[in-house]
C-alpha cells in the first residue's frame, strides 16, 4: 500500500511540475504536442539594491584656490547739499519697480541701507549680493514732498549720489 501511495504521489508531483502534459495554449484540437517539452522558467530579476551614503564636509573637494565670495562691500558718498536744505534721510534698495513713466516704486523688504543726512551729505557703508546691478537711492525730506530718487550702478565699490 505504501508504495502505491507513493509512486501515485510522484506521479502526481510529476505531472504537476511538467504543466500537466497536453502543451497547446488555447487549441482546443489537443493534438500538436511532439512530447514533452518543458519550457525554462525565466530567470528572476533581482531587485535593484539601493545604498544610503551618508556624507560630510570632509566629503568635498575644494581647490584653495577658490575665492567665492557672494556678497560685494559698497560705499556711497551723498552729495545733495544744493538739492537738499533741512533735515532729510537716505535709503537704499536692492530691489524696485519701474512703472514706465519714470516712477520708481522701492521693494520696501530690500532695503539694506539707510541713513540721516548732515547738510545734504552722508556716507552709507553696506554689503549687498553679487548679482545686483544697481541700487535705488531715495533722500526723503521732512517736508511732505515726495523723495529725490536716484539709480547708482553697482559697477564699481565706490558710488556717488
Amino acid at each position: 500500500m505504501n508504495t502505491k501511495y507513493i509512486t501515485l504521489l510522484i506521479a502526481f508531483g510529476t505531472l504537476t511540475a511538467c504543466g500537466g502534459g497536453g502543451g497547446g495554449g488555447g487549441d482546443s484540437s489537443g493534438g500538436g504536442s511532439t512530447g514533452n517539452t518543458t519550457e525554462a522558467a525565466p530567470e528572476p530579476v533581482p531587485a535593484p539594491v539601493t545604498v544610503s551614503v551618508s556624507r560630510t564636509m570632509g566629503d568635498l573637494s575644494i581647490p584653495d584656490t577658490l575665492d567665492y565670495k557672494p556678497i560685494e562691500d559698497y560705499s556711497l558718498d551723498i552729495d545733495a547739499s544744493n538739492d537738499v536744505t533741512g533735515r532729510a534721510f537716505a535709503s537704499v534698495y536692492t530691489e524696485y519697480e519701474d512703472d514706465g513713466s519714470g516712477v520708481l516704486t522701492p521693494v520696501y523688504d530690500s532695503k539694506i541701507a539707510s541713513t540721516s543726512l548732515n547738510n545734504g551729505s552722508a556716507q552709507i557703508d553696506f554689503s549687498a549680493a553679487e548679482h545686483v546691478d544697481a541700487f535705488l537711492v531715495e533722500i526723503w525730506t521732512y517736508d511732505g514732498n515726495p523723495p529725490a530718487q536716484k539709480l547708482v550702478s553697482a559697477s564699481s565699490n565706490n558710488l556717488a549720489w
